[in-house]
């Protein structure tokens, strides 16, 4: 060890009497930080930033007529929107050139709001409401992270769009509610007023029993008329008692008619609480639904993304098969080129033969010259080189059957996949038919709820008519391909086309019925004859049809050697097969990203309706309750009540006024005309015998059921069920569960949080520079043979280790200082941070020190790994499972994490842990080169030998 400090001592020698080297120090020592603080800086807060995305807003909304009043809910969206800053919108009228910039990408988007869109929303309101659609197109091409942005927004918007027409809706219901409360609640005086004539009256029945008692004891005395006229005299002091009471009972009975009318909206109310009942037991039905959609959407996902990937891997061999006609095309036109050059050869050495023959004759017995003779020899050659090249050319033109044999592999991997696809799509449609079928035994009656699940099935069926029409396309292009006969197939898929467009068809009458247009019925045979259907192509697509596309494939692999004999015919095959896959790729993308669609949309849905019906369930059986003991007390007891009242206002204004008169005409008469004035007294006395105790039983029995609603409150309890707060009311319908959020750990902008994992990526780029451009060896021959490779491992260590401490100060502080970044603990963060870079040197330095410029390569390798099987970005149980499987073997996943402690919070558990684990594996890198450096040495430089040789390498 002492060895080994010596040789750091001799370095730093070395660097004081180099300026220039400490210069290449200084800039080592900051070079990493500015891989760190350029990509914070770039990535800073972009989901701040978002109003320099441009998405155009086309507004066509012609707006609609509500209860006479013009409303266009697209301008008032517009509005809403120019007050809105998340995004760069910008207004124009022009669809065409909106879409013309969006696919050039100077718009990320483009919202159009249709020209019925006022019209759809407000369709709730009459008897035929139709769903509003908003149309978003969006460029995936520009950035991957964009649209998702985009698409945020537009979610945003027609979400704020539901909540408020939710809201409305509420509001409307409610706001009927409190009206009849109101209506009630202000007949509540005359109600008292009632109540309290009916109490008046029943005070003064024993005055009443008096003045019977004095009319009776007077018409039993006639005899003695004179001796009791002065009592009967005395009965008109009652007379202003009697009035008053009466004229209130008047009063009363005028108001009988609001009360009844009052009393009519909670019968009516209770009449139709069996249709409110039935309708909130389907919603449980729809409800139980759910878990079934969602399996039947997750297994469609998986049987589209199963073929997707057949398919594409078919897609993958392509490229070969292409690449082999490209080059044989490039040989034979090579080949032609030589033979048309060996014939134009020809044609001059012909012309040459014949000149020499005229123009060199020889005398008679002379020998021909030796370049006369090569003259002739070669003449005589060109025809059998000429013959050779041709022949050459003949060969080339054609390819053999195994370089087209993975064009047909592919093809039999994308037609199969299209099978087995063709087999999950029956068996998703016949669960959603049974479903239907379900449906349709439980004779459900019209109502708004049934009719959206009547169109969701519909539109289940559209889909998959045309997923078999598509792949009747693709049948019959392979057989032109010449995979044989595919008709078994088409009629197949054919038979289930027309049992499922006869059953669609036959769902426009239900769906009629069940928008109240008729009696709602289901076409049995149709759901029959298509489940049948369905289940014959399920088994028809597991073996049938795939022994039909396999013999086909038989045929044309039986053929392979006739097409690649001919280029022309091999390169059309290839052709061919890639549009089949192509169209194949397209048939199950579209019908993946429908799923995915769905999938997507299910959750929300189904939160949202369960939410909805929970409230309705737990409300409901109150509701009830309160509504029938009121409508039961209007149906049974108010008609007697009024009715009773009726007759005491008929008599107080009828018969009163009449027995009054009496009273004071007898009295006139008892003055004036005794004789008279005895009859009269006789007449009222009659009427106080007969009719009077009717009157008294009918004031004590109104009495009593007013003292009834009195003790139960029933009025009141009534008026406080149907009066509401409707802001607050209706804000907890269109929300009833509101979400507390607590952040722990939090940190203010997405740079801060990505500050971790940028600065662990700058400290091994540190450490990568350092290992390249200081060397581990000992350069210095003077020095040769005084330190062992041990001592050499050692002692060059500590200034790659000092050169660290360096780099990861200077990019910590300027996290702080230049970028202003967040840490809550910013000492520990510069203090990670040297821990960090120290054991990131440590591992580079090794692998260096070890191999070279292999054990470079290496470290670049992990680097690219860390990058991606890090955690540094995505949540690690997100990526593929390689990489989650490779995360706890690698530096980065506890460099990463300690690094975090530092900057939202440090729990001392983790920070030990994290660190604990760092150091573990540089320690046992450490071990392993300070073992190992003797015995990797001479490999080492028996490589860089071999390197060096080729002239290529430092």
């Amino acid at each position: 060890m002492k060895n080994a400090f010596q040789l750091f001592l001799h370095d730093l020698k070395n660097i004081k009497r180099t300026p220039s080297f400490i210069i290449l120090l200084l800039g080592l020592s900051i070079l990493p930080s500015f891989y760190a603080w350029f990509n914070l800086k770039s990535s800073w807060d972009p989901y701040s930033n978002t109003e320099y995305l441009k998405v155009a807003v086309i507004n066509h909304d012609t707006g609609a007529e509500v209860q006479g009043k013009k409303v266009n809910v697209g301008n008032q969206l517009v509005t809403n929107l120019k007050e809105n800053k998340k995004f760069g919108w910008v207004f124009t009228e022009d669809l065409k050139e909106a879409n013309k910039q969006l696919e050039y990408g100077n718009y990320y988007a483009i919202i159009h709001i249709p020209k019925h869109f006022s019209d759809d929303v407000t369709s709730i309101l009459r008897k035929k409401p139709k769903r509003a659609h908003i149309d978003y197109k969006v460029n995936q091409k520009i950035n991957a992270i964009a649209p998702k942005m985009t698409n945020a927004g537009a979610t945003a918007i027609t979400q704020s769009l539901n909540e408020k027409f939710v809201d409305s809706a509420t509001k409307a219901l409610l706001d009927e509610s409190n009206r009849v409360g109101i209506k009630i609640e202000d007949k509540l005086p005359l109600y008292h007023k009632i109540e309290n004539s009916v109490y008046e009256a029943e005070k003064a029945i024993p005055e009443m029993q008096k003045f019977k008692k004095t009319v009776n004891k007077i018409d039993s005395h006639q005899g003695d008329i004179t001796k009791y006229a002065d009592e009967f005299y005395q009965l008109s002091e009652f007379e202003g008692k009697i009035n008053d009471g009466a004229g209130k009972l008047i009063k009363a009975n005028e108001h009988a008619a609001d009360i009844n009318a009052a009393g009519q909206m909670i019968i009516n109310i209770n009449n139709n609480m069996p249709q409110i009942e039935n309708a909130l037991q389907k919603a449980n039905t729809i409800e139980q639904k759910f878990p079934q959609i969602n399996d039947a959407v997750a297994k469609g996902i998986q049987a589209t993304s199963t073929a997707q990937s057949a398919i594409t891997g078919a897609q993958g061999a392509m490229p070969g098969v292409h690449e082999k006609i490209s080059n044989a095309q490039n040989v034979t036109q090579g080949v032609q080129g030589a033979a048309g050059e060996a014939e134009r050869l020809l044609e001059n050495s012909t012309e040459s033969k014949t000149k020499n023959s005229t123009e060199t004759s020889l005398p008679s017995g002379e020998e021909p010259s030796s370049e006369q003779a090569s003259s002739e020899n070669a003449t005589i050659e060109q025809p059998s080189s000429e013959k050779n090249v041709k022949e050459e050319a003949k060969q080339t033109e054609a390819l053999k059957k195994p370089d087209l044999l993975p064009a047909k592999q592919a093809l039999n991997d994308g037609l199969l996949a299209i099978s087995e696809l063709t087999k999950e799509e029956a068996a998703a449609t016949q669960d959603t038919i049974n479903q239907l079928d379900e449906l349709s035994k439980q004779s459900p009656g019209s109502s708004e709820v049934l009719a959206k699940n009547i169109e969701v099935y519909k539109h289940n069926l559209e889909q998959s008519i045309a997923y078999y029409n598509e792949v009747i396309k693709l049948m019959n292009q392979a057989e032109k391909l010449g995979l044989g006969d595919t008709s078994k197939i088409n009629a197949q898929l054919n038979q289930s086309i027309d049992a499922l467009t006869k059953l669609n068809a036959s769902l426009d009458t239900t769906l009629n019925g069940a928008r109240g247009n008729g009696k709602v019925s289901f076409d049995n045979s149709a759901i029959q004859n298509a489940l049948k259907a369905l289940s014959s192509l399920e088994a028809f697509a597991s073996a049938d049809m795939k022994q039909i596309l396999t013999d086909g494939l038989a045929s044309i692999d039986s053929n392979l050697d006739t097409i690649a004999g001919k280029l022309s015919n091999a390169s059309q095959f290839a052709n061919d097969v890639d549009r089949i896959l192509a169209d194949a790729v397209q048939i199950t993308s579209n019908a993946h990203e429908t799923l995915l669609t769905i999938n997507a949309e299910l959750p929300a849905l189904e939160q949202k309706f369960s939410r909805i019906n929970q409230t309705a369930q737990a409300n409901f059986p109150t509701f009830k309750s309160k509504v029938g003991e009121a409508s039961n007390f209007v149906e049974s007891e108010l008609p007697s009540v009024l009715g009773d009242l009726n007759r005491l206002s008929n008599f107080a204004a009828k018969d009163l006024p009449s027995v009054m008169a009496k009273y004071n005409e007898a009295s006139k008469l008892l003055q004036n005309n005794l004789p008279g004035a005895q009859d009269k007294i006789h007449e009222l006395a009659v009427f106080s015998n007969e009719e009077l105790p009717g009157i008294e039983k009918e004031i004590k029995q109104a009495a009593d059921k007013f003292r009834e609603l009195d003790k139960n409150d029933t009025f009141n309890k009534l008026i406080k069920l149907l009066r509401n707060d409707l802001e607050d009311q209706s804000d907890y319908f269109a929300e009833p569960i509101q979400l507390d959020e607590t952040q722990v750990f939090p940190i203010p902008n997405y740079g801060s949080a990505s500050a971790p994992f940028y600065t662990a990526l700058a400290l091994w780029v540190g450490a990568l520079l350092s290992g390249n451009l200081l060397t581990t060896e000992l350069k210095d021959k003077s020095l040769i043979g005084k330190f062992s490779l041990r001592e050499l491992y050692l002692g060059r260590m500590i200034l790659f280790l000092l050169l660290s401490v360096a780099q990861s100060t200077i990019v910590v502080l300027g996290n702080f200082f230049i970028l202003d970044a967040y840490a809550k603990h910013p000492v520990y963060n510069v203090l990670f941070a040297i821990l960090v870079g120290l054991a990131f040197t440590i591992m580079v330095y090794t692998l260096v020190s070890l191999l070279g410029n292999i054990g470079k390569a290496i470290a670049i390798v992990i680097m690219v790994l860390q990058i991606a099987g890090g955690g540094g970005t995505f949540p690690i149980q997100v990526t593929p499972k390689f990489f989650q499987t490779i995360h706890p073997f690698l530096p980065f996943t506890y460099a990463v994490d300690l690094l975090r402690e530092a900057v939202g919070g440090i729990v001392p558990e983790i920070a030990f842990t994290k660190l604990g684990m760092l150091y573990l594996i540089a320690g046992l890198t450490f071990a392993f080169g300070l073992a190992l450096k003797p015995r990797f040495e001479p490999i080492k430089k028996g490589f860089y030998a071999r390197s060096k040789a080729s002239n290529l390498v430092e």
